[in-house]
């Protein structure tokens, strides 16, 4: 609670619920003041309205698309970043991109190779987003190990780190470099 803080706590409960009083800012701040709250001073309770009001500024509440994407079984915080920086922002949207496209989308933004579990993630999503089958993201692993010894999964995108180039994982030449890239492990079928 220290950690997050009297304000936020009290700006996540009323997004949930806007008929919350100021009572409840109140009590936690004098909780984490160790004070009654109605031991807070008048200029206290008027410093924690604006901080409630800057808070909401720099913090906006989610829209009812982000909700949506956030409700999806396997999107968490993490996963919903990865959607804005792919500038996914709603199901409809997920329902129509490619898990490959994505995969190889984020690794060019991000700049590095991307664990390919996220791709399994990806799959799982935009089958739900299509039709609305929530399964968990690991039915989708059998599927990406499959296309990997076929060879039809997406390669690694090369990614520049410093001033080096780096290819990942598909064991290509790649510019000398400080940063060091570790090579991907060879799978059963490959030995």
């Amino acid at each position: 609670m220290r950690r997050l803080g009297a304000v936020a706590a009290f700006v996540r409960v009323r997004r949930h619920d806007a008929a919350v009083s100021l009572n409840l800012l109140y009590a936690l701040a004098g909780a984490l003041d160790g004070r009654h709250w109605r031991q807070l001073q008048r200029e206290r309770r008027l410093d924690l309205l604006t901080a409630v009001e800057d808070y909401e500024r720099a913090h906006p509440a989610p829209t009812a698309h982000e909700r949506e994407l956030l409700a999806l079984r396997n999107i968490g915080p993490a996963m919903k970043r990865d959607f804005d920086r792919l500038g996914i922002r709603s199901c409809a949207q997920l329902a129509r991109a490619d898990a490959d496209a994505l995969y190889l989308k984020l690794q060019r933004i991000t700049g590095q190779r991307q664990d390919p579990c996220v791709w399994d993630t990806f799959a799982a999503a935009i089958h739900q987003a299509r039709t609305g089958e929530a399964l968990p993201w690991w039915q989708f692993t059998r599927t990406r190990k499959q296309r990997e010894v076929e060879g039809s999964f997406p390669a690694p995108v090369p990614t520049v780190r410093g001033n080096a180039r780096v290819q990942h994982a598909t064991g290509a030449s790649r510019t000398a470099s400080r940063h060091r890239v570790a090579p991907r492990r060879a799978s059963r079928q490959e030995n």
